[in-house]
């Protein structure tokens, strides 16, 4: 695992453009978002995939990382979908705050229910029993049938919070924000009594994501006023993440860490530029390549015992059903799209 990650930090790295005097002006956009995502949903992968081997002598270093970044990996995913999120609601107002309940919670929740059916008929392939009760719950993300769940869960609650918080608002967005910092504040502290840290503790990445998204031109403006004001940006971000990493366990101190990375990440953008054309690509695959990488986890472990192989297999399966399966729910989007809103919007 250790030479599968120093290869994955080498291509996250590889085209990239450095900006040692000046900043990157498209440290937010789309193709630099997409980038960051997909070094990290690669980390998502190596992540899942070590819970199906044996670690061996060439395993520590990733062992060492993987257990002190923890959750911080899904981190990029929440913020980029709370800013993006943001700025549409910022642009398109109350039409696009309407279509979130449609447009977004409706066609992920119905994606994952399509990759739910996927692991049903791996679950009976390999002969495992299934309780009814656990595949109901987990068609909602609250439990799982070996697969990922604890992330949807959480973002299609994220998406009704956005909903809730900016629906009756108008355009006073500064409102919509303060509602959306309370629910999802509530929305953690209800977890605790439910579910594991795990599930509720990079939460606030998201209504980070859409206070960055409200306050960017503003931040824009101050980091290119001074180099120093880089070194600030740069050195919180540090002694911050370094500070609360000591105290992970108490839940004030991982959302200091996980603010911390948010900073670190920016720090990184505003200095590196990304162009490359194979983590833009898992950028735009994240969902599909995070719910169902487990199958072929699932399916190819007693066939595959040399464990490069067993990676590189499960990897290239994970493409190739991420891009089928991304083929079949544009079809189902198409459906939804043509048929079921235009039907609701003609009544």
């Amino acid at each position: 695992m250790d030479f599968i990650l120093l290869f994955f930090i080498i291509i996250f790295f590889i085209k990239a453009k450095f900006h040692f005097k000046d900043n990157n002006e498209n440290y937010i956009s789309r193709t630099q978002t997409q980038c960051i995502n997909g070094f990290f949903v690669l980390i998502v992968f190596m992540r899942h995939f070590k819970s199906y081997i044996k670690f061996g002598d060439f395993d520590h270093i990733f062992q060492a990382i993987d257990s002190w970044t923890g959750q911080l990996i899904v981190v990029p995913f929440l913020f980029f979908s709370g800013y993006g999120i943001m700025l549409s609601i910022s642009k398109k107002g109350k039409g696009y705050v309407n279509s979130i309940m449609t447009k977004r919670f409706l066609k992920v929740w119905i994606h994952f229910m399509m990759a739910i059916v996927l692991f049903v008929f791996t679950n009976m392939f390999l002969g495992n029993e299934l309780k009814l009760n656990k595949v109901l719950f987990s068609l909602i993300g609250w439990d799982g049938i070996g697969n990922s769940n604890w992330y949807i869960f959480d973002t299609l609650v994220l998406y009704i919070l956005t909903f809730l918080s900016f629906r009756f608002v108008g355009k006073n967005n500064k409102i919509g924000m303060y509602i959306m910092a309370l629910l999802s504040t509530a929305f953690v502290v209800t977890m605790t009594f439910f579910k594991q840290g795990y599930w509720y503790n990079t939460i606030i990445a998201y209504p980070l994501g859409m206070l960055f998204a409200m306050t960017e031109p503003q931040f824009r403006a101050w980091i290119n006023k001074s180099r120093f004001n880089f070194i600030i940006i740069a050195t919180i971000g540090a002694v911050s993440i370094f500070l609360s990493s000591y105290d992970k366990g108490k839940l004030t101190s991982y959302e200091v860490f996980v603010t911390a990375s948010i900073f670190i990440i920016l720090a990184l953008s505003l200095k590196v530029e990304f162009k490359n054309k194979i983590l833009e690509f898992l950028g735009k695959y994240v969902f599909e390549i995070y719910i169902l990488q487990r199958i072929p986890m699932l399916i190819l472990k007693n066939y595959i015992p040399q464990k490069y192989l067993y990676f590189a297999a499960c990897f290239a399966a994970t493409i190739i059903i991420s891009i089928l399966f991304r083929f079949l729910a544009n079809g189902v989007d198409y459906l939804i799209d043509g048929k079921f809103l235009k039907k609701n919007k003609a009544k």
